[in-house]
């Protein structure tokens, strides 16, 4: 076997299988070492925890009874405290005698209440002690330097009314050493403390103790020399050695094998140095609650495990640190043999894998060769000769039938390619054409500065079947949104449908509700593929802010100005689906400033790989946020809105059309400076009036003579048709007629009480049509259209309100 093939499996089948064979006795001899090898050191970690919380509860018990006697010490020393209360100055000998009579006690007080003693003053402390000799001295301990009530050995037990082991601490100005402090309130009968007895206890014996315990942990466990602890420690003692140390209910150390860290650090201090802190402050912080447990820390690369357990009545804490590189020395010898026998086994294994299952695959060899062929293109290869009546018998002739059909499959293949293109580029040119229906020039009118829009389409196929549309005329918004039934080019050709007749139809009507009725019936008429439209329309009246709307089964829109919320929308059926309904009209005052969000259920329906949708309240709060923000603009509110259902939706494909529309009403408020009115009555005799005023303002505004005549020409067309149309034969009405002018426009409205009539309704005339041609009427309006800059009608509190405006420059 030549080398190279090994790492060529993909080549040979006989190299495959050998490397199978040895695969799967590899994963077996490793499950093999792995048990062996986690029972050695579940095994040696056992022993390990057995050992040491063996010793550290010996030496727990050691403490506790030289605390016990401490504290038996004490009581049995406050019958004589209270026996000497009338003769103060005897207290020296009281507390010389328990120091005499408790070698574990290197100092003792009894430290009364302030000014219990007036003669005695503020503090009265006698103090008694051991000096470094082993004299007994005695002082009085509080000092002006020195305020006992003050320290905590006095302050905790007198709070919490029960004795109290303080911390360890270095006593400078009594016992001149480490120690700590057993404290126990004095009460007189009346319940009222008056003093606190204290037993200072000297530590230092404590690290010796410790120190003994490791030495022997380290002979019996490690299998350690003596001379590796004895004396100055080597710099990778603790990597090599186990030891012990005790720390305090504030986690500082008490004893430790280096003495500098006594009192000086804590186990936090290099808890926050290691690789995995986040353990070690977790053991830290059992050992201060008092906890029993073990577990493994790494420190500088070395791992470690770690035993802890409490000392009772202290609050202290002992734990016990052991290397585990040398703990599993043992295990790790002999799991290597393991390792060393089990490769032997497996090379001579591989060696007769390799030599059978290469002679038994031979014969595939040679007919991989002539597949070769086949794979490269040339289908009419020769098939080598197959003698055997077996598994390579019938790969022959698979391969033979496989040959004839490629060849046909081919030929087809090309066809299918060919006929998928031509629908591939056919959609792609529809698509193009679908997207150029809809507004795409935004802002679609920067010379306004009453209303921005934006708006975006994204089919889910290639062409799908929501739309927006709108347009403005004489100062009405017009404008929709829509979702046809289906998807695809069905639904795409009813869209154009749609979106073409709401052009024609909105180009000569008002009225939402009559719109929505003409595009209803109009597709439910010969509707025999059942396809609808859920179709909102509304027409914002722009100077007034007036919007007039009809909800055919969609989605309510979001009004997004002080606050969020839903516009009211009466239920409507979809469009298409039943001639002869009868659709509401609804309307509201848009105020300034307020975005009007459109929407297909493309938004609120789109799905993550949960299934979950992006709902109608995910859509609420992301528009309260962007209000918030101050990016409720139609073009940053449809971006964020995109941003926030993509975020949602993740991988998951687009499954319907996604399609958003914004309006905001950004209508500003100039001051007027100048106001002018009349009221006639509906007799065309009051022209000249009408004359006169019309004058007047446009004298106030400067007008030349040209503008004048063509204002007169345009408000008495307008007023006369009013008092032509406004009232019924006979009947006396007025029209009220006035002007306000701002920084930017002269505004003329006209108003009546008569009865609704738009002339604003009367289609444009075609002026390039001869006089016989042309239909009776509409001249007028024409001519008002082309003098003025808008011409707005309303119908408003049962009155017909005309307004014309003109631009002053």
């Amino acid at each position: 076997m030549r080398m190279p093939e090994l790492f060529r499996p993909s080549r040979s089948i006989y190299v495959r299988l050998t490397l199978w064979v040895m695969l799967t006795v590899l994963i077996i001899f490793g499950i093999i070492t792995y048990i062996v090898s986690a029972v050695t050191r579940d095994a040696v970690v056992d022993g390990t925890l057995e050992n040491t919380m063996s010793r550290m509860e010996i030496s727990n018990q050691r403490i506790n009874n030289v605390l016990t006697g401490v504290e038996v010490a004490v009581e049995n020393t406050i019958p004589e405290v209270e026996s000497s209360l009338e003769t103060p100055d005897k207290m020296y000998d009281v507390v010389r005698r328990l120091l005499e009579l408790n070698p574990s006690i290197v100092g003792s007080t009894v430290a009364f209440e302030p000014d219990y003693y007036p003669s005695k003053g503020m503090q009265f402390s006698p103090y008694a002690y051991k000096t470094i000799n082993g004299t007994i001295e005695t002082k009085q301990l509080g000092t002006a330097e020195y305020e006992y009530h003050y320290m905590d050995w006095y302050q905790i037990p007198k709070l919490l009314k029960r004795n109290y082991w303080s911390e360890p601490y270095y006593d400078r100005g009594g016992g001149e050493q480490m120690m700590t402090t057993y404290s126990r309130p004095l009460y007189d009968k009346q319940g009222r403390m008056y003093a606190i007895i204290t037993a200072d206890v000297s530590l230092d014996w404590l690290t010796e103790l410790v120190k003994a315990n490791d030495i022997d942990f380290n002979k019996k466990v490690l299998h350690s020399k003596d001379e590796d602890v004895k004396g100055e420690l080597k710099d990778d003692f603790f990597f090599t050695h186990a030891y012990t140390f005790i720390i305090g209910r504030s986690g500082t150390y008490i004893a430790h094998p280096l003495h500098e860290r006594i009192l000086n650090d804590t186990y936090f201090t290099f808890a926050f140095e290691t690789e995995n802190d986040s353990i070690d402050d977790h053991i830290g912080y059992d050992m201060v609650e008092g906890k029993t447990g073990m577990d493994f820390i790494c420190r500088d690369g070395v791992k470690y495990m770690v035993t802890y357990m409490p000392i009772e009545r202290t609050g202290w804490s002992m734990a016990t640190i052991v290397p585990t590189k040398t703990l599993f020395e043992t295990k790790r010898a002999f799991t290597l043999s393991v390792i060393g026998m089990m490769l032997f086994g497996i090379l001579l294994l591989f060696l007769v894998c390799h030599r059978i299952i290469k002679h038994v695959t031979k014969p595939l060899w040679r007919f991989a060769n002539s597949a070769d062929e086949i794979s490269r293109g040339n289908l009419n290869a020769k098939l080598p000769e197959v003698t055997t009546n077996d598994e390579m018998k019938r790969l022959h002739d698979s391969f033979d039938q496989m040959q004839t059909s490629l060849v046909k499959q081919m030929d087809e293949l090309k066809e299918v390619n060919a006929q998928k293109g031509r629908i591939e580029g056919e959609l792609k040119v529809a698509r193009n054409i679908q997207m150029s229906m809809l507004p795409k020039i935004f802002p679609p009118y920067p010379e306004r500065d009453d209303i921005e829009i934006f708006g975006r389409l994204t089919p889910a196929k290639e062409v799908g079947g929501d739309l927006f549309d709108f347009f403005i005329r004489d100062e009405k918004l017009f404008f929709c949104i829509g979702d046809v039934s289906g998807k695809g080019v069905p639904a795409s050709l009813v869209m154009a449908v749609i979106r073409a007749m709401f052009r024609t139809i909105a180009a000569h009507e008002a009225l939402p509700d009559r719109i929505a009725t003409s595009l209803n019936e109009t597709m439910a008429e010969g509707n025999d593929s059942n396809m609808f439209v859920t179709f909102f329309v509304g027409v914002l009246d722009l100077p007034t802010g007036r919007l007039r709307y009809c909800n055919a089964g969609h989605d309510q829109p979001l009004l997004i100005g002080g606050k969020v919320g839903l516009l009211p929308c009466d239920s409507n059926i979809p469009v298409g689906v039943m001639a002869g309904w009868k659709f509401t009209l609804q309307e509201t005052i848009i105020d300034p400033q307020t975005t009007i969000f459109l929407y297909t259920d493309g938004l609120t329906e789109a799905e993550n790989l949960q299934h979950m949708q992006f709902g109608e309240q995910r859509v609420k709060e992301t528009a309260e946020k962007l209000m918030k923000a101050g990016e409720h603009v139609p073009d940053i509110l449809i971006d964020k809105m995109t941003e926030a259902v993509h975020a949602f939706v993740g991988e998951a494909e687009q499954s319907d059309d996604l399609t958003m529309l914004g309006i905001q009403y950004t209508k500003q408020q100039l001051n007027t400076r100048l106001q002018r009115s009349i009221v006639l009555s509906n007799d065309v005799q009051e022209v000249p009036q009408l004359a006169a005023f019309v004058d007047e303002v446009c004298e106030a505004l400067d007008f030349d003579a040209a503008t004048t005549m063509q204002m007169n020409l345009a408000i008495e067309e307008a007023v006369v048709n009013v008092m032509n149309y406004a009232y019924p034969a006979g009947t006396t009405g007025y029209v009220n007629i006035s002007a306000s002018v701002n920084a930017v426009r002269l505004k003329i409205t006209i108003s009546d009480n008569g009865v609704p009539f738009d002339p604003t309704a009367k289609a444009e005339v075609d002026t390039t049509l001869s006089v016989e041609e042309r239909g009776i009427g509409g001249l007028g309006i024409h001519l008002i259209r082309q003098i003025m800059d808008s011409i707005n009608y309303e119908r408003v509190d049962g009155k017909n309100v005309l307004t014309l405006r003109k631009k002053l420059t």
